[in-house]
């Protein structure tokens, strides 16, 4: 590349001292006749005629221009004894001026005066130790029109016609340069007292990227350019020298790399390896190896220094997030409040909140923060770093001990601090866990109908409940029951991943807190158009949220694919109400369609009570309590039994407290509470008139048998909770206060027009 490439005009050759510079510039840029290379050494070899330069650059030294004796006279002591007066100089005599950032190409040439004391020396390996800016030329306008450069090995030089010497020294002391080469007469000797300095780096052409200075001036979170066969980008030990890619945030990329590695054929590889990655890159920037050797060096600092810390804040999360695996508990909370000294850790176990530490601030914000930022899961977190003021969700994947949890987390912000809510979820894609219906506590009345869902051919069943209800476990499960599952092609959408499906074929659609419910509702729609040209037998869609989400569903139903979902609603009744009006607004000739809805079921987990040491309800209930339980519901409150609240040896949970400071104890596992049926015509038919009342009573008049059988035709989920209760295996006080008080509960007579009692 040519000096003058950035400045170079259509114009004679001729014209000024450019001009003739420019009919020189072969020698800066090719190997021609007309470039001589030089082997080094810092003295006169007497019998082969040749200078030898030392292979360190050098900066000549400023010497009287006097020849010492026995030192023979050079073309550089003759420029300096003539009077010249527009001599290539270092500003004040400065040898930095050209290293600073205020010099310029060429700005040196319009100086009155100067010295040339001291040239940068190419050191034999990496080229010409100066800048362009180092290496402008220096002329004289009395004896010399030509660029007085000096270079050692085979690096370029340039070319200095003897057409263009106007004065030819006649000096003995250059017999010794190759006569046979035009820069005989226009090349000076570098005098033997050369003082060496340290080498600098060289300073690097623009190519129109950006340069990195130094590896400190890049922040990134690791490197991924490695040679392992694990490593996100693979490349080869060579390349290392000259070519980094670094992750400045979760699938976002910054490439740093040598002018050289730069035009090579394997640079555009890797950015598209990176690009199958699923890695974006960010930004591409020049550096010499020295710096590109630095950051490799950051990383290998950072693991010994860096990481120990970010080890510890991580390991309090991953104490927590065990024990909370120990307890059994399905939730973690975090409570962060700015009018507390600390911060109160509570699990959900059974249903129920309990205390399990009080820990420091500053602790928790280290284990939330590192914890956030290096154990996500990637495209599935909502910002890359934690803000607890803003609301934020991601899913973590955890190993403890021999099981793999999938950890769902949802932060927000609150007045006065925040919370951090995770959820534990099994994440074994290998050993899976999978709980079924016959294990959650449900009849055979119930299962039969279950069962039957599994072999339809269109039509959507819709299960509703709060959060927290077992509505994705047991659609996990009705998925795995499908009759001849492996001859089908089956799909789950979800929002996002929480549970692992390896039998079939799952679309994770992760929602940011920050997004519209329309960008919401357009992502959905897009994966569910996408499903239907996909040839599905089967599909699951975990939750209708809006009424583009419930057309797309309804039309899947309609068109003869089996649809799974879920619904928030306090009653399957309720869901019917949701589906025809509100957000979801759903068409009533499709609404009261006999093929639409298969199934409509409501369900709730209730704590289950320790066989162990559970006292009977006479001494535990209120005598209005128990009147009302015998006489409205026609139960035998002599089988009931209720929790004992200090436990004993087989359900007590050492180490969880409730806030009053008891131990957690009385209850072992949760059970599940459901009303489910299969909708009439008749039932349908008040559907379409939008009589929700009638078409309740339709419903509930089917009931069969009393509160006490395990018959749920017809039934509730507050019926099904009262058989439980009947059954002394959950506390009908748990009904009571949690679900409907016994006062208020309406009671409907079988399908015979008899009430219980």
């Amino acid at each position: 590349m040519s000096m003058f490439s950035g400045i170079e005009k259509n114009e004679p050759s001729t014209g000024g001292i450019f001009g003739r510079l420019r009919a020189f510039r072969a020698g800066f840029s090719e190997d021609s006749a007309s470039s001589m290379p030089i082997a080094g050494s810092d003295k006169l070899d007497a019998a082969n005629r040749e200078p030898r330069f030392s292979k360190k650059s050098t900066k000549v030294k400023a010497e009287p221009v006097e020849a010492k004796p026995g030192q023979p006279m050079t073309l550089g002591m003759r420029l300096r004894m003539a009077d010249i007066s527009d001599v290539d100089a270092h500003e004040d005599g400065n040898p930095d001026f050209l290293h600073s950032p205020d010099a310029r190409p060429f700005d040196h040439m319009n100086e009155p005066s100067a010295r040339a004391d001291e040239r940068p020396v190419d050191d034999g390996k990496t080229g010409f130790s100066a800048s362009p800016a180092e290496a402008a030329p220096a002329t004289s306008t009395i004896n010399i029109e030509a660029t007085v450069e000096v270079a050692a090995g085979d690096a370029r030089r340039p070319a200095y016609p003897e057409a263009d010497l106007r004065t030819k020294p006649e000096s003995p002391e250059l017999d010794y340069l190759n006569t046979s080469s035009p820069l005989a007469d226009g090349v000076h000797e570098i005098h033997a007292h050369a003082e060496p300095v340290v080498q600098q780096e060289p300073e690097l052409i623009p190519v129109g990227l950006p340069q990195l200075p130094s590896a400190e001036a890049l922040a990134f979170k690791r490197i991924l350019s490695e040679r392992g066969t694990d490593a996100t980008l693979r490349i080869t030990d060579a390349a290392r020298r000259e070519f980094v890619a670094v992750e400045v945030q979760a699938g976002m990329a910054i490439v740093v790399t040598t002018q050289a590695f730069h035009e090579s054929a394997l640079y555009p590889t890797y950015l598209k390896d990176l690009e199958r990655a699923d890695i974006k890159v960010h930004e591409e920037m020049i550096a010499v190896e020295a710096v590109i050797s630095a950051i490799y060096g950051r990383e290998r600092n950072r693991s010994a220094a860096i990481v120990p810390e970010t080890s510890r804040a991580i390991g309090t999360f991953r104490d927590v997030a065990e024990a909370a695996h120990e307890y059994g508990a399905g939730d973690v909370h975090y409570e962060y409040r700015d009018f507390n000294d600390d911060v109160e850790v509570r699990f959900r176990v059974n249903g129920d909140l309990y205390t399990y530490r009080k820990l420091s601030k500053s602790l928790v914000r280290r284990a939330l923060s590192a914890s956030y930022q290096d154990l996500v899961a990637r495209n599935t977190n909502s910002g890359e770093t934690f803000q607890p003021s803003a609301p934020q969700s991601a899913m973590i994947p955890l190993v403890v001990h021999t099981d793999i949890l999938n950890i769902r987390w949802q932060s927000s912000p609150l007045v006065g601090g925040f919370d951090v809510a995770l959820r534990l979820l099994d994440g074994n894609f290998r050993n899976l866990k999978l709980l079924m219906p016959d294990q959650m506590g449900l009849t055979r009345s119930q299962l039969k109908i279950l069962d039957s869902l599994c072999n339809v051919s269109g039509g959507v069943s819709i299960f509703t409940g709060e959060t927290g209800s077992a509505k994705s476990t047991l659609l996990r499960a009705l998925s795995y029951m499908l009759s001849s599952r492996d001859l089908r092609k089956q799909y789950v959408v979800s929002e996002p991943s929480e549970y692992p499906h390896p039998w079939l074929s799952e679309i994770s659609i992760p929602r940011r807190p920050d997004e519209s419910d329309e960008d919401a509702s357009r992502k959905g729609a897009e994966v569910i158009r996408t499903l239907m040209r996909m040839d599905p037998d089967d599909l699951t869609v975990n939750e209708i949220r809006d009424r583009v989400m419930a057309a797309l569903v309804a039309e899947l139903a309609l068109t003869g694919h089996p649809v799974r979902t879920t619904l928030h609603a306090d009653s399957a009744i309720g869901a019917f109400m949701r589906l025809a009006g509100g957000r979801l607004q759903l068409p009533m000739d499709e609404m009261s369609s006999e093929k639409f809805v298969n199934a409509v079921a409501n369900q709730k987990l209730i704590p289950l009570l320790c066989p162990h040491c559970k006292v009977p309800a006479r001494d535990v209930l209120s005598a209005t309590q128990v009147d009302t339980l015998e006489k409205k519901f026609g139960l035998d409150t002599s089988t009931m039994a209720c929790r004992d609240e200090a436990g004993c040896e087989h359900c007590r949970l050492k180490g969880l407290f409730t806030r009053a400071g008891k131990v957690a104890a009385g209850t072992k596992g949760q059970t599940l509470a459901m009303e489910i049926f299969r909708p009439t015509l008749e039932f349908l038919d008040h559907v379409a008139v939008r009589d929700w009342r009638g078409a309740e009573k339709v419903w509930r008049s089917t009931r069969v048998s009393g509160f006490d059988d395990d018959d749920m035709t017809g039934k509730t989920i507050y019926e099904h909770a009262l058989y439980k209760a009947s059954q002394g295996i959950i506390d009908p006080r748990f009904i009571d206060t949690t679900m409907r008080s016994f006062d208020e509960y309406k009671v409907f007579a079988d399908r015979d027009g008899r009430m219980p009692s």
